[in-house]
């Protein structure tokens, strides 16, 4: 049993101030008795810590305990008072409460032992609302197979994965096709800079170029020819002196058998299978995730109902520190102000909607009886057992954590079961 969990009948006197929103405001008064109690349970766990010379730790007598450490005591006591009393509080009001409520307001100098001690504390509960429209949902199907044209843009990308470049005829000259590889030396403000020189460069001519003004300047060369030119960065005028040392063209291999067999495979048509399998497959997984998606944006649409900011806020600071960390070279805590701000703007919306998105999944599944049971996760486990158990350490393993993910696993079950319910009822077109 929780330590916090303290409070006895009439220690707690709780009133509801008000609600706006997912936010519930109450006032609190821990009464005498429960403040009393706190004090001496604060009393007897600083004891346990307590070192004084002459005694061992955790050996202090209690009034000299009182005498010396009479602040780690109240601070203790206020500590357990609140705490039992919030847990106390909550559970008066019957509030379904999402997060750790807020202390809002409280007067601690007026916290003394035998004395009431009351306060305030907002809780952010879960939102109230009657789900609605969510049957007959009109959803645009995709093709779930893939088109000749697919096919052939698939190996068409293939083929240019396989290319290999060749050095150009003699006389050949660089035009918007072909690959050059030059070197060259650059000054900055005629100053030599290392950063603007390079050894056996080759460059895409059909691409964007990193060094400005080098592509334009050697269109037209030949293999041995040289050049001067100049190009501006910003207010910095940039110098070169380039050579071309060979121009190569690509070469993409023929579609055939030989090409096929290269791959892996008998003949192209095999080739062509496998590809049109693999494609089959991949326009089926995301005619199905559009499917959700598009039942999601009805939903959401349809529904529109106040979040616990609380939540709102704790998701989008994780969702935020997990992007930091993937996908810049920064840390979290590296950000500045207006840089978190950014990113924070940039986050909230899609964290509302998935937290939208769970609140109505859910009430789905409460009106319409398809919250998942003991028996669907026996049936999942069973199912994973089946299909992954090689021996006896993974049959452990596997029900080691279908034990510790239980509540989620029958929350994804319940999610399961709801989209496929939306999805029988809904309308496609």
């Amino acid at each position: 049993m929780s330590i916090f969990k303290t409070a006895q009948a009439g220690e707690v006197k709780t009133k509801q101030l008000g609600k706006e929103g997912c936010r519930v405001t109450l006032s609190v008064e821990a009464a005498p008795e429960l403040v009393t109690k706190c004090f001496q349970n604060a009393a007897v766990q600083v004891q346990s810590r307590a070192q004084m010379q002459g005694f061992r730790a955790g050996r202090v007598p209690l009034d000299l305990v009182k005498q010396n450490f009479a602040g780690h005591i109240k601070e203790r006591a206020l500590d357990l008072t609140v705490k039992a009393a919030i847990n106390a509080a909550i559970a008066d009001a019957k509030l379904d409460a999402v997060a750790v409520p807020t202390l809002t307001k409280a007067d601690f100098a007026n916290f003394n032992e035998g004395k009431s001690f009351p306060f305030e504390i907002a809780v952010d509960v879960a939102p109230e609302f009657d789900v609605k429209d969510y049957k007959g949902i009109e959803i645009a199907k995709k093709p779930e197979t893939a088109t000749d044209a697919d096919v052939n843009e698939n190996l068409a990308r293939v083929q240019d994965a396989n290319a290999r470049l060749e050095s150009a005829k003699d006389g050949a000259v660089i035009d918007d096709k072909c690959y050059a590889v030059v070197h060259y030396k650059g000054q900055r403000n005629g100053k030599d800079d290392y950063k603007l020189s390079a050894d056996s460069e080759l460059v895409d001519m059909a691409a964007p170029q990193t060094m400005p003004g080098l592509a334009e300047a050697i269109k037209g060369l030949k293999k041995g020819d040289e050049k001067d030119f100049e190009s501006k960065d910003g207010q910095d005028t940039l110098s070169f002196h380039v050579v071309v040392d060979d121009i190569k063209n690509k070469l993409v291999p023929a579609l055939d058998d030989s090409f096929a067999k290269d791959m892996g495979f008998d003949t192209l048509d095999a080739l062509k299978a496998k590809v049109k399998e693999s494609l089959d497959e991949e326009a089926k997984q995301n005619a199905r995730r559009d499917e959700i998606a598009q039942i999601e944006n009805h939903l959401v649409k349809a529904n529109d109902f106040a979040l616990p900011q609380s939540l709102v806020e704790e998701y989008t600071e994780s969702s935020l520190n997990n992007f930091v960390r993937s996908m810049t070279q920064m840390k979290p805590e590296q950000l500045n102000a207006e840089q978190r701000k950014a990113f924070e703007e940039r986050i909230r919306p899609s964290v509302e909607k998935d937290l939208r998105i769970g609140y109505i999944v859910h009430a789905i599944a409460k009106k319409e009886n398809l919250e998942a049971t003991e028996a669907d996760w026996k049936a999942e486990l069973d199912k994973s057992l089946a299909s992954n158990t090689q021996n006896k350490a993974d049959e452990k393993k596997i029900k080691s954590f279908f034990d510790e993910r239980k509540a989620h696993i029958l929350a994804t079950l319940s999610e399961r079961k709801v989209f496929d319910f939306l999805k029988a009822e809904a309308k496609y077109k």
